[in-house]
């Protein structure tokens, strides 16, 4: 397959204060109340262990500095937005690629969430170990986010050959699960390339019981919740529908939704709401810092995860962090169940799987859930247990220096492949 053409370089390149030894490359602003930016404060506190300095490339809004120093990590945001995403994406090519060209040292570890910083990651002179770390492939999710881009043939194709270039070019892949490891096998990259390394929660989730809950509004009644996106496949269509049918046994039950900042949805969601006569039973909720969510997570009875059976869900692969981080708190989960579910929640102990689409399935599973207090909270302290041995940092970071170090050896391999080559 050819190479990909390499991006254009703008001739200004901004001189850091240090050379870092590691970078990491997201095609998202940093930081945002979502899942995504906690993922990414969790892998660069990853490479900072033992790669530091680390230098962050991502996106920024205009009220972020361009440059900003944390400890041992340096974040560099593009600031420029344009409004269409392609343009946007090829713009954060170019400005990987003139940060990249313009540092004083090659760095030893290079990690990239998506082919747009990968094309220019992959192309570093002096071989830089690099993983791709794959949640979603664009190809895989612009028929969600961008559903006319899906129908031009000829841009898929490019795109698709993008993404295949950094897939096989790269030395490892770092995935959340084992259905999205299943779908890069399907696109023919070898299992001995890709590492599966699920979501974990941070410190705060798992401090949370004792702390002192942030909204006032959750001292009285009952509470339970769901805390995310709103985008479609989250299922918070089924899930209004099924609280409408469980919802007038319970008057003293309330459903908080916390939003992670999806303005435009939030009309959609409000008449909902209204169409489903739950205007007085379903608060909503802006989005918390993650220390306010934790507290919030913590005194809920249980939270939902109502993910559709869609292609996203169960052939593109998940790990909810919402899941994750509900079982640090000591919060049961209720959820969907699929294949990206069932590794997560053991049915009956540390929460519920419930069959899919089904609003009435769902009300079913509310409706029990409400009716045992004492053994949701039981399953919420097995939830907690389980969390502490599977979705801390500390099991998250040990997966990835193994994965870090595999693409280090990758690259050396392949290094001193091509001296013995032009030796010869």
């Amino acid at each position: 397959m050819p190479r990909p053409d390499p991006p254009k370089s703008p001739s200004r390149i901004l001189r850091l204060p240090v050379a870092p030894r590691s970078v990491y490359i997201a095609f998202e602003v940093f930081p945002r109340p979502k899942g995504a930016s906690s993922h990414i404060a969790a892998m660069v506190t990853a490479l900072a262990e033992h790669h530091a300095p680390v230098l962050l490339l991502c996106l920024g809004y205009a009220d972020m500095p361009s440059l900003q120093i944390e400890g041992s990590v340096l974040v560099l945001r593009h600031k420029v937005h344009l409004p269409n995403l392609l343009r946007r994406a090829e713009e954060f090519g170019e400005f990987v690629h003139r940060t990249l060209s313009g540092l004083s040292a090659t760095p030893e570890l290079c990690v990239f969430r998506d082919p747009w910083g990968g094309r220019p990651a992959v192309g570093i002179s002096g071989r830089v170990a690099t993983v791709f770390e794959v949640n979603g492939l664009p190809s895989w999710e612009l028929s969600y986010t961008h559903p006319a881009l899906k129908e031009n043939p000829a841009l898929m194709a490019k795109l698709g050959d993008l993404e295949r270039y950094c897939l096989r070019t790269c030395d490892t892949i770092v995935t959340v699960s084992d259905v999205t490891s299943m779908a890069l096998r399907d696109l023919g990259i070898g299992a001995e390339k890709i590492r599966v390394v699920a979501n974990s929660a941070s410190a705060a989730f798992f401090q949370a019981s004792g702390d002192e809950c942030p909204l006032e509004s959750l001292s009285e009644g009952r509470w339970f919740g769901y805390f995310g996106s709103l985008h479609p496949w989250q299922g918070i269509e089924i899930l209004l529908q099924a609280w409408s049918m469980v919802a007038p046994a319970w008057p003293e039950v309330r459903l908080l939704i916390i939003h992670s900042g999806q303005r435009r949805a939030l009309p959609s969601l409000r008449k909902s709401v209204r169409t489903y006569g739950l205007t007085d039973r379903v608060c909503v909720q802006a989005p918390l810092s993650p220390e306010r969510l934790a507290a919030v997570i913590a005194r809920l009875e249980f939270t939902v995860a109502p993910l559709t059976e869609t292609f996203r869900n169960t052939v593109q692969g998940c790990c909810p962090l919402k899941i994750v981080e509900s079982m640090a708190a000591g919060t049961p989960v209720l959820a969907s169940n699929l294949r990206v579910t069932r590794p997560l929640v053991d049915h009956g102990i540390t929460g519920w799987l419930v069959r899919p689409d089904d609003a009435r399935a769902w009300a079913l599973a509310i409706r029990r859930a409400l009716e045992n207090p004492c053994f949701t909270s039981q399953m919420g302290t097995a939830a907690r247990r389980t969390a502490e041995k599977r979705f801390t940092r500390k099991v998250m970071f040990e997966r990835l220096k193994h994965a870090f170090q595999l693409a280090r050896t990758v690259a050396m391999q392949q290094r001193a492949a091509s001296h013995i080559d032009a030796a010869d």
